[in-house]
């Protein structure tokens, strides 16, 4: 077996933990918090739940679907990261992309109800566009932290450095010792939605470029909808 560099965050003891190809890796802390991606999950659920009936996908009963299925993502994610198998994570892949289709769909009835001319109005135009603006921020804060470098497990199992998206931590001479936590995401993810680039977080790998492509557009569409009519209001 070849010999795996520990890897300590403060000078703590080091945890041996076992990697899928049976290499023994070491690390100080391979136990991220979940309590901030559980407590997002958590706030997307409640948003999702309050959103106005026009812009919920088949209406009735499916205005608790999409809370259920991220119930049951919340469910997914509660488990601590060195304990994640490849099921749960595909699982967890498979709940957060259904939840993005349902808010797409919503971004999409807002967009299609603005266009002809029976949205909403005033405050509750506001009131919805941020509802779904919020929860984009929070879904797609969730897939970068999913994604990245094989997700939260291969993280916390002693693997440092750029995955799929360079922090400007790693941008600091080496040894990294310095490992991204689920604000970090949700910062990308917010930094994303509002400037429509990153801040100062650079995708290395297609498929973060594809998502954040994906993120923008979304977050471009909700903006414009509120600002085209607000001029409409004004003129």
């Amino acid at each position: 077996m070849d010999a795996v560099t520990p890897v300590s965050d403060g000078g703590e003891d080091l945890v041996p933990v076992e990697c899928d190809d049976h290499r023994v890796i070491t690390s100080s802390d391979p136990q991220e918090s979940r309590w901030p991606p559980l407590i997002a999950l958590i706030a997307a659920a409640a948003l999702y739940a309050t959103l106005p009936p026009g812009l919920i996908l088949g209406g009735g009963w499916m205005r608790f679907v999409v809370p259920a299925l991220e119930v049951g993502l919340v469910v997914v994610a509660a488990v601590p990261p060195v304990a994640e198998s490849n099921r749960r994570r595909h699982l967890g892949i498979a709940l957060a992309a259904i939840i993005t289709v349902a808010n797409a769909s919503a971004i999409g009835l807002l967009v299609t109800g603005i266009a002809t001319g029976s949205g909403f109005e005033g405050k509750h135009l506001m009131v919805a566009a941020l509802q779904v603006w919020a929860t984009n921020v929070i879904i797609f804060g969730l897939w970068y932290w999913e994604a990245d470098g094989g997700g939260p497990r291969q993280r916390a199992l002693g693997v440092t450095g750029p995955g799929d998206l360079l922090f400007a931590q790693h941008t600091l001479p080496g040894p990294w010792t310095w490992r991204p936590v689920f604000f970090d995401y949700l910062y990308l993810s917010f930094t994303n939605s509002t400037s429509f680039a990153p801040a100062d977080v650079m995708p290395l790998s297609h498929r973060m470029k594809a998502l954040m492509a994906l993120e923008s557009l979304l977050s471009l569409l909700t903006i414009l909808v509120v600002a085209s009519r607000a001029v409409n209001i004004l003129l």
